[in-house]
């Protein structure tokens, strides 16, 4: 008898890790405080604006055993409001397909110059901690990282914290963000926060296909032609 119970707790148990190979994830997004927009009266009125337009966007994050995809769920865009700031300060249009195995990013930017495609090898150095905080039940654990960002003039450091669950054991997360041990449930860039919404594991493989539409660049060379944009 104790031998069929183990067998069937054993099935039970592989059944739902199973089920935590395959899952949609969403995330809602969150514009935090941000000093550097309250020194002038117009960035802080519109980027107060873009913090009531995030309220209106959300963000899906489709997974399987190899590899994730990162996207804007369909909206409603509303011209120079709120909506279109928010898209625009978390640069929330673009697709990111992450690779499990290789740590392949690609990433589909949809620019207001046109969709650009940058295939690279991407995975963050994580400082991991030991402290924790429960995410709908799921625990979850402290990461931190650094984003270095060079506009040809300055370099900025912005600092990455992630909360990432082992109890889910994929290296994925949102804007393309992997290498932890466990889902990233809870992430903030900078003043940027993808905070969970719901997930829904499954048991079927999810189909993940790669953004395959806009010119073929580098970060560098798309950065370059932004750049020159708006000098001319």
């Amino acid at each position: 008898m104790k031998k069929y119970l183990f067998l069937f707790f054993t099935i039970i148990s592989l059944n739902c890790l199973a089920q935590f190979k395959n899952g949609i994830v969403k995330y809602n997004l969150i514009l935090a405080f941000d000093e550097g927009f309250s020194k002038s009266p117009v960035l802080k009125d519109n980027y107060n604006k873009a913090i009531e337009g995030a309220k209106k966007l959300t963000f899906t994050l489709s997974f399987n055993e190899n590899g994730s995809l990162f996207k804007l769920d369909d909206i409603i865009k509303d011209g120079l409001s709120g909506v279109n700031m928010a898209l625009a300060y978390s640069e929330g249009e673009d697709i990111i397909y992450n690779s499990k195995n290789n740590f392949e990013t690609v990433t589909q930017s949809n620019t207001f110059m046109g969709d650009f495609l940058i295939t690279e090898s991407k995975k963050t150095d994580w400082n991991l901690t030991q402290e924790s905080k429960n995410i709908d039940d799921y625990l979850c654990y402290k990461a931190t990282s650094i984003l270095v960002v060079d506009n040809d003039v300055k370099i900025f450091k912005f600092p990455i914290v992630a909360w990432y669950c082992p109890q889910i054991a994929v290296n994925f997360g949102p804007k393309g963000y992997n290498g932890l041990p466990g889902l990233i449930l809870e992430l903030q860039e900078r003043n940027i926060i993808y905070g969970l919404k719901s997930i829904v594991f499954g048991k079927n493989n999810l189909k993940i296909e790669k953004p395959s539409k806009g010119k073929a660049v580098t970060t560098e060379e798309l950065n370059s032609i932004i750049s020159g944009k708006f000098k001319d």
